[in-house]
C-alpha cells in the first residue's frame, strides 16, 4: 500500500525534531513539532499526529536516519505500535538533498520527510533487533573501547619513559600504566567470554557461528562483528553486497576518453569490518593452506601484495556465504568446489 503521510525525524541525545509532510496535499504547510526523547516525548509525538492529520495509521511512513542510540527508543516504541519505520543510511538521504546553505535540526527532519515521499517504493520497514545479536553488538563496542584505552596508556606510558628514562615520575607513571593494562587485558577476556555465552545462548546464533569460526583464520571477533553486521546472515542478499558494505569490492571508473581508472575499492565502507577482515585474511594465509595457496598464486601472476590481500579478504567472504548458506562446516580443499566467482 502506498503511503500517504511522511513523517521524516531528525534524532538528537535529549530531543528529536519530527516534520509533517501530506502527501495528498503537497502544497500544505508542512507540521513541525520538537519532542524530548523519552518515553513520554514518544506518546507525545504519536497523540500530535494523530490530531495534526485524519490520513488512517496504516498509510503513515516514518522514516529517520539510522543513528545508533539515539534512534532507538523512538524506533522501538513505533515499531512496536505496528507502524511503519524506515531506518535510512544518514550519508544517503545527505547525497540525495543536493546543494544546501540552512542547516539545522528542523530543516533536517523536513529533508528527511522529503526523502521518504520521494523515494518511499525503496522503504524498507525496521524490525526489532534480535536482543542476542543487540548484546553482540554492544559488547563488541565495549570491547573496542577498553582496546582504545589500553592502546592509548601502552603509547604513551612508553614514549614517556623512552624520553624520560631515569626520571622517577616517568618510571612511576609507566609503572601504574602496565597495572591498568592488565587489568584491561582482563576485563577484555571477560567481554570475550560473555560475547561466547551470548552466542551459546542462542541457537541460530550458534549454528552461524560454528559455520564461519571452522574457517582457520576466522575467530571469535572476527565471526560475531560478521554476525553483527549482516544480522546472522539476514541483511545481505550475496556475498558482493557484503563486499561493498565492507569496502573490499573493486569499482572502476570511465566517463568519455578522459576518465578511465582501473578497479579500487571505495573509503564509503564500515571499517570496523574491513580491519577485521584484514586481521582474518593475513592470519589465513599463514595458517589455511588453500587461501595461502590462492594468495602466492595471485602474487605470482604480479599482483601487489594489498591487491592479492584484498583477493584474499573477497575469497573469505565468499566462501563464508557459501558455507552458511549450505550449512556446512569448512573442509581443506573447500574453495575449488567454489568456483571463479571472486577472481
Amino acid at each position: 500500500m502506498e503511503k500517504s503521510l511522511f513523517i521524516g525525524i531528525d534524532f538528537s541525545k535529549k530531543t528529536f525534531d519530527v516534520s509533517l509532510i501530506d502527501g495528498n496535499n503537497l502544497n500544505g504547510i508542512p507540521g513541525y513539532k520538537q519532542f524530548d526523547n523519552t518515553k513520554e516525548g514518544c506518546n507525545q509525538l504519536l497523540k500530535w499526529v494523530k490530531l495534526w492529520s485524519k490520513i488512517p495509521v496504516s498509510e503513515w511512513l516514518f522514516c529517520g536516519e539510522h543513528t545508533g542510540l539515539y534512534s532507538v527508543l523512538l524506533s522501538e516504541f513505533l515499531i512496536k505500535k505496528n507502524l511503519f519505520v524506515w531506518l535510512e543510511n544518514p550519508l544517503q538521504i545527505k547525497l540525495s538533498t543536493g546543494i544546501k546553505r540552512d542547516k539545522n535540526d528542523k530543516v533536517d527532519s523536513r529533508e528527511i520527510a522529503l526523502y521518504a515521499l520521494r523515494f518511499q517504493d525503496k522503504a524498507k520497514e525496521s524490525q526489532l533487533s534480535d536482543k542476542s545479536l543487540k548484546s553482540l553488538e554492544l559488547l563488541l563496542g565495549f570491547r573496542d573501547r577498553l582496546i582504545g584505552n589500553k592502546h592509548a596508556l601502552l603509547v604513551s606510558a612508553a614514549e614517556l619513559r623512552t624520553v624520560l628514562n631515569r626520571d622517577v615520575t616517568a618510571r612511576y607513571i609507566y609503572e601504574q600504566s602496565q597495572k591498568d593494562i592488565e587489568r584491561i587485558n582482563k576485563e577484555i577476556k571477560c567481554v570475550e567470554a560473555k560475547m561466547k555465552e551470548v552466542v551459546d545462548s542462542n541457537d541460530a546464533i550458534k549454528e552461524t557461528y560454528e559455520v564461519v569460526s571452522s574457517i582457520k583464520g576466522v575467530a571469535l571477533i572476527n565471526t560475531v562483528a560478521i554476525i553483527v553486521a549482516t544480522k546472522n546472515f539476514s541483511r545481505f542478499e550475496n556475498s558482493r553486497q557484503f563486499a561493498c558494505y565492507a569496502g573490499m569490492a573493486p569499482f572502476g571508473k570511465q566517463s568519455g576518453t578522459s576518465i578511465k581508472t582501473g578497479p579500487h575499492v571505495s573509503h564509503l565502507a564500515n571499517k570496523r569490518i574491513k580491519t577485521l577482515l584484514t586481521q582474518a585474511a593475513q592470519c589465513a594465509i599463514r595458517y589455511n593452506s588453500d587461501l595461502k595457496q590462492y594468495y602466492t598464486k595471485k602474487v605470482a601472476e604480479g599482483k601487489n601484495k594489498w591487491v592479492a590481500l584484498n583477493n584474499v579478504r573477497n575469497k573469505l567472504i565468499h566462501c563464508i556465504f557459501a558455507l552458511v548458506r549450505e550449512k556446512q562446516l569448512y573442509q581443506e580443499g573447500y574453495l575449488q568446489h567454489l568456483g571463479k566467482s571472486i577472481a
